[in-house]
């Protein structure tokens, strides 16, 4: 099994900083007297968990005939035969439904009859490679 791990656009990283840190700081910030109320803190903290989790789970592996894609609780697989056709994404702007994926510039996979799905994997000759070995038959579209 070969395991994949997702791109990371830079402009992301600044903003998933602070709402981590600003969810630890919601427990010991006090306003004037006031403290922050403890919903609003257990709030910020399940986001800060969801957006580490996506961070550190997205990944996207070739086992047998399957792609196996997770990126926190977005988890599947794909017949890798079912797979006609990978498109190479230059715009950061991405028409794919399932996104599992925190990079920019990554790979549109076309499956079944209407299905896509955007991936960004960071060895994305590798990858395609790899699914090529085992469909040779799906079309690149650079």
């Amino acid at each position: 099994m070969k395991t994949y791990r997702t791109t990371l656009n830079p402009i992301i990283v600044p903003f998933l900083v602070m709402i981590v840190f600003g969810s630890i700081a919601s427990f010991f910030v006090e306003n004037e007297g006031e403290e922050m109320p403890v919903v609003i803190s257990i709030f910020l903290t399940v986001i800060s968990g969801f957006i580490l989790w996506m961070l550190f789970d997205t990944k996207y592996q070739i086992k047998d005939n399957f792609m196996h894609y997770s990126s926190g609780p977005i988890r599947g697989k794909i017949d890798i035969l079912q797979i006609h056709k990978i498109e190479n994404v230059k715009t950061w702007m991405v028409g794919s439904t399932l996104k599992p994926a925190l990079g920019s510039y990554g790979l549109t996979v076309y499956y079944n009859k209407f299905d896509d799905i955007y991936i960004s994997p960071k060895r994305k000759s590798e990858f395609v490679a790899e699914l090529l070995k085992i469909n040779p038959s799906i079309q690149i579209i650079a």
